[in-house]
């Protein structure tokens, strides 16, 4: 009795120091070496009770030893599951984290061991965070159904699933993606000029041009859009002018600087395609779903934004 106590506090010590001391690690900014010596903790913090249970049944059969291992294994993995989906859940309530509209695309009955659930196969609907997303959750409505999912953005070990978050008065302001500090929402826009860096890596900065639209080139409804870059470059889009009754002289276009996320250019929708937001670029401004701000504002507000934007242009001199 003695011995199976000795191992019993080992144990539950082993979990506390991992999942108090060392879980959290993965949310920090790690380095390469960083991540895969966390990757080698984790598994050992896994698999480690076998050896104990090797140890503590070590003059029993082999087939004994199996059927202990297969046994206290499951209960193991239940019990970090459990605390698992708890802390991130803290996490989430206290970190930052991101909210994206996914629509329901699948749906399937999912049972275990007398646990009734469902299988759902979320689809992004924005133009970055697009990805099929598989999670196993309760009922969330109809294939079809819209919904918002929110996870970290902080954990350097990738994009962790938390949970989803329904409708709220929010949701006009999401489009493609928000986020959330605690209990607090913030807008694309708001959360650049609060978390520039975290931003940046997870949806980059849009900058902003004024393109001349050259009507002479007009062939199949397809147009020819010219404008300098930030960095200096002449450049020339094309861009299909179907569904404008007249077409303007000047279109909105705009790229984002983190070439990691996205390096097409991108023609504004027609409703902010407007002369007041036209008289906002100069060289250049930048665009935050449908807020357009002239550089002036952001990079006085925000040096740092304009930090990433040098580093851009020195990137593709």
């Amino acid at each position: 009795m003695k011995k199976l106590i000795k191992f019993l506090l080992i144990y539950f010590l082993i979990m506390f120091v991992y999942y108090v001391f060392v879980y959290d690690i993965r949310c920090n900014d790690l380095s390469v070496i960083s991540i895969r010596i966390y990757n080698i903790v984790e598994r050992c913090a896994t698999f480690f009770p076998i050896v104990m249970i090797i140890l503590y049944f070590r003059k029993e059969s082999w087939f004994v030893i199996l059927c202990d291992i297969l046994f206290f294994m499951f209960v193991h993995l239940v019990i970090c599951v459990i605390v698992e989906k708890k802390i991130d859940s803290n996490l989430t309530e206290e970190r930052p984290s991101m909210v994206i509209p996914t629509v329901i695309i699948k749906k399937q009955d999912f049972t275990s061991h007398h646990f009734k659930s469902q299988k759902v196969w979320l689809k992004g609907t924005g133009s970055i965070y697009n990805n099929t997303y598989e999670m196993i959750c309760g009922s969330l409505g109809r294939v079809g159904s819209a919904v918002y999912m929110r996870f970290s953005v902080e954990c350097s070990l990738g994009d962790t699933l938390i949970y989803l978050l329904a409708t709220d008065t929010n949701r006009k302001r999401i489009y493609d993606f928000a986020f959330y500090e605690g209990e607090d929402f913030y807008t694309y826009h708001d959360y650049s000029l609060r978390k520039p860096d975290l931003v940046y890596y997870k949806a980059g900065f849009n900058v902003l041009y004024n393109a001349v639209c050259d009507t002479s080139t007009i062939a199949d409804s397809t147009v020819l859009l010219s404008f300098k870059d930030v960095v200096g470059k002449d450049q020339i889009v094309k861009y299909s002018i179907k569904g404008y009754p007249t077409i303007p002289d000047t279109f909105l276009i705009y790229r984002n600087v983190n070439e990691k996320l996205d390096t097409k250019w991108h023609v504004c929708a027609p409703e902010i395609n407007t002369p007041e937001n036209r008289a906002k670029i100069s060289d250049y401004g930048y665009i935050f779903h449908y807020d357009i701000c002239s550089k002036q504002e952001i990079e006085f507000q925000c040096p740092q934004i304009k930090n990433y934007v040098e580093k851009y242009k020195e990137r593709n001199k």
